[in-house]
């Protein structure tokens, strides 16, 4: 089978020659019509706010650091779920934003998040 496929070719060398070519022009075609972006667009709708308060206990940096954040954070209109820890001398909060909104709108999250 594989000789008679091999000796159809070396006999009909117009035919290999335009199998060759289509391949030729159909990979160049598939070449071109591969994605160029380095990194592909994905919107990231989690951000985390971090803040530290050295030498206050847990109670302190919740009441004088993480309840005001979280409060002006939760007066956003975007804003789905807010969740934090206060520790000793820290704060995290951790924002998800809601699904229904584009990458200009997240973008200028962090930026409202840091003005705050």
């Amino acid at each position: 089978m594989k000789q008679d496929i091999a000796a159809y070719f070396i006999r009909n060398k117009v035919i290999s020659w335009m199998l060759t070519l289509i391949f030729l022009i159909g990979g160049t075609m598939a070449f071109f019509g591969l994605g160029r972006l380095e990194d592909p667009a994905f919107t990231i709708k989690d951000a985390m706010v971090v803040t530290s308060y050295p030498g206050a206990t847990p109670l302190q940096v919740e009441e004088e650091v993480t309840y005001p954040i979280e409060k002006a954070i939760q007066q956003l209109t975007y804003v789905d779920e807010v969740n934090s820890v206060s520790s000793r001398g820290l704060s995290q909060i951790t924002v998800t934003m809601k699904n229904n909104y584009g990458p200009m709108i997240c973008r200028r999250f962090g930026m409202n998040c840091a003005v705050r």
